[in-house]
């Protein structure tokens, strides 16, 4: 018995869930179990009614109750195979082709009329499966004119069975009382459905209210054409400050707005098709500022329309904001400062390094006894070593605050890299280091490049490879890797048999003032500035160095270069040393310098090229010098006393537009070359200064002038 219960049961939960599955919405899977469960009713009807017939000799009206059956399964049927409107018509087809032809079999005695109230009351409920009140209209219409019809037209007996007159007082009891029942039922399933959906609603909107009230954002709700507030959350509550709702709710927007904005809010015509956002200063109910964003959205709810406000507060953002402006001008203003505290460093440092590094010169060039020979080198290796380490600090505060900018000026590159390696070639040498290189020739060609970077570039590779090299060799190489009628790519090869790099320091030297380990430091010093700098600095052309290195065996700095060819190019004539120069005899040139181991080196250098030169400690005595004489070029320092070179420079052009000024200072700062040329200079010269540089500068702004 048990086990008949079971596959009953069974039976049954197909049956009644044929056609409900995931795919549908959660009210399309209700409505069709309910329709599953009104029909395997009436089907069960159907079942105990052909049973009660077979047996009691009512063939007709036992057929008429298997058809019905078929018809209510067949319903089931269509359920499961997703055919709902097919099921639907089968439904209503069913119970109207029953309730007429048992009507018709037995006559109305039977009372199967009755039936009509549970039918009335499942159509009630088919509402929610109707895809519009028409088909309800007429579904309503049919059944009720099926009642009619059988009311009024089929006889008390219609004498197609033989029915005593008991046994259909008996149907007539049982069918009122299997109305009734069924009535019943169905509405415990209609009332069922209905207390789910209601629960549904009410979880639904505990769930928006809840996600309403717990928005991080305050939220009113106002009526568009009055402006009054119509609703408003808990956050917009805590956010003004006010007890409850009650203190808001019914109040004007301008109550809680700047009255400008919440006019301009109400009457703001972007709301119609899009959104309305702004930041605003907006204050509680006690007084208190706040930033906030705003933004807007409107909806139409029972004609009514509305605008949905939202409302962020921003106070602790702006506050973030506000402190990080203040962050970023403090650190502006050390950029500054550091700047201006690096320029002064550097011109008080190149003043007496230019007397340094000049007088080294000067005297290398004059008669000296062998045994000073070694002294005079030390003095100037020493000083260009000072040089190299102040121009690797101001240059690695320009790459760290991205303001180094390169030259294109045309260069031959053969002779350039010539002279780099005639440079280094010495020191290697005097190190008992065979210095080995191999320059492509087709490098005798004029590209646009900045010559003083590239030098720097290579100068630091090739004095750390000789600074770690003991014995061994140092290669250098520069070959063409390609090229178009527009570029060539060139690339330059450092190679040592020096101490090597260890794999996992190989990083860390490209570091800021850091080298492979302490001991390096101690044994080697620097400031750890070099590589970074050539590794920035080739960032700024394009171009990437790249290490290889085997510890105790040497390493191998590369990198390529793509460069613009001069397409103005012209014979390329090389550069003399400092003592084959050419003359400058007959030029006048006034020399403007409060410094006087400056003015004394540099006055040495213009005699020894014939210069006839006037002298002046400060700007006023230079006016005054150049308003009784006349000059080819005037050299003036830019900080003197009395007058610096700039304002001497102001009065001199009001007389002479044409005449060469070339700025000579020890001072480095940013734009230097644009800020001197605005300013009316016409070039100018860093001290400590290069004598052929010096000189080519005279030569050519003389020749300018004179042509």
């Amino acid at each position: 018995m048990k086990r008949l219960l079971h596959v009953a049961r069974d039976v049954y939960h197909t049956l009644a869930f044929a056609g409900v599955d995931s795919s549908l919405s959660s009210d399309q899977r209700k409505t069709i179990l309910l329709t599953n469960q009104i029909l395997l009713a009436a089907i069960a009807v159907n079942f105990f009614a052909f049973v009660f017939y077979f047996f009691s000799g009512l063939s007709l009206s036992s057929l008429v109750n298997m058809i019905t059956a078929i018809i209510f399964m067949s319903g089931i049927y269509f359920n499961h195979n997703h055919k709902f409107r097919q099921a639907k018509v089968l439904c209503v087809v069913g119970m109207n082709f029953y309730l007429i032809v048992i009507s018709i079999v037995e006559g109305l005695g039977a009372g199967e009329y009755l039936f009509y109230f549970p039918a009335l009351v499942s159509i009630t409920f088919m509402v929610r499966i109707y895809e519009d009140y028409s088909e309800l209209v007429m579904t309503y219409t049919v059944t009720i004119l099926a009642a009619f019809l059988c009311i009024q037209f089929i006889p008390h007996s219609t004498g197609l069975q033989v029915i005593t007159e008991k046994t259909l007082q008996h149907l007539h009891t049982s069918r009122w009382l299997l109305s009734i029942a069924l009535t019943v039922y169905i509405s415990f399933l209609i009332l069922r459905i209905n207390r789910g959906n209601e629960k549904r609603i009410l979880d639904e909107k505990r769930f928006s209210d809840s996600i309403y009230n717990t928005s991080l954002d305050g939220v009113f709700i106002i009526d568009a054409a009055t402006g009054i507030v119509e609703d408003c959350n808990q956050r917009a509550i805590n956010l003004f400050e006010t007890a409850d709702k009650k203190e808001i709710i019914g109040t004007s927007l301008n109550n809680w707005f700047p009255k400008k904005e919440g006019d301009s809010l109400l009457h703001n015509r972007e709301l119609e098709t899009g959104s309305w956002q702004s930041e605003l200063t907006m204050r509680t109910k006690k007084g208190k500022l706040f930033y906030a964003y705003a933004s807007a959205v409107a909806f139409i709810y029972r004609d009514i329309r509305y605008l949905k406000i939202s409302i962020l507060d921003m106070t602790n953002l702006k506050s973030t904001e506000f402190e990080l402006i203040k962050a970023k001008e403090k650190a502006e203003s050390a950029a500054k400062m550091k700047t201006r505290f690096l320029s002064n460093m550097s011109h008080e440092l190149r003043t007496p390094l230019n007397g340094i590094i000049g007088s080294s010169n000067l005297l290398l060039q004059e008669e000296y006894l062998p045994t000073q020979k070694p002294q005079l080198d030390i003095l100037k290796y020493s000083s260009d070593h000072m040089l190299r380490l102040i121009n690797d600090i101001l240059d690695h505060t320009k790459l760290e605050v991205g303001k180094m900018e390169l030259a294109k000026a045309p260069l031959n590159m053969q002779f350039f890299v010539t002279r780099v390696t005639n440079q280094f070639s010495q020191q290697a040498e005097a190190k008992g280091l065979d210095f080995k290189t191999h320059v492509d020739p087709e490098l005798n060609i004029e590209l646009l490049t900045d010559e003083t970077r590239l030098h720097q570039v290579l100068s630091n590779l090739l004095s750390n490879a000789i600074k770690f090299t003991h014995q061994g060799s140092i290669t250098f190489i520069a070959r063409k890797v390609m090229a178009s009628s527009s570029t060539m790519s060139i690339q330059f090869v450092v190679e040592d048999t020096g101490i090597g790099i260890p794999e996992n320091k190989r990083k860390e030297i490209f570091e800021r003032f850091t080298q492979a380990d302490l001991e390096t430091t101690r044994k080697y010093g620097g400031t750890g500035l070099g590589l970074t700098i050539t590794k920035e600095l080739l960032e700024v052309f394009n171009a990437e160095l790249i290490l290889k290195s085997d510890e105790g065996k040497g390493s191998q700095f590369h990198f390529t270069l793509e460069l613009p060819i001069n397409e103005n190019r012209k014979v390329y004539v090389t550069g003399k040393t400092d003592k084959a120069l050419t003359s400058l005899a007959g030029i006048r040139i006034l020399v403007a310098e409060d410094n006087e181991v400056n003015m004394s080196v540099i006055k040495r250098f213009l005699q020894k090229w014939g210069v006839t030169i006037s002298e002046a400690e400060n700007g006023k005595i230079a006016l005054n010098l150049f308003s009784k004489g006349e000059y080819d070029l005037l050299l003036f320092d830019l900080e003197m006393p009395e007058m610096d070179g700039a304002s001497a420079l102001r009065e001199v052009r009001k007389v002479d537009n044409d005449v060469p000024i070339i700025a000579f200072t020890a001072a480095v700062y940013e734009n230097m070359q644009i800020d001197l040329k605005e300013k009316g200079f016409t070039d100018f010269i860093q001290k400590p200064f290069r004598p052929d540089e010096l000189h080519k500068k005279i030569s050519a702004h003389i020749s300018a002038k004179r042509a």
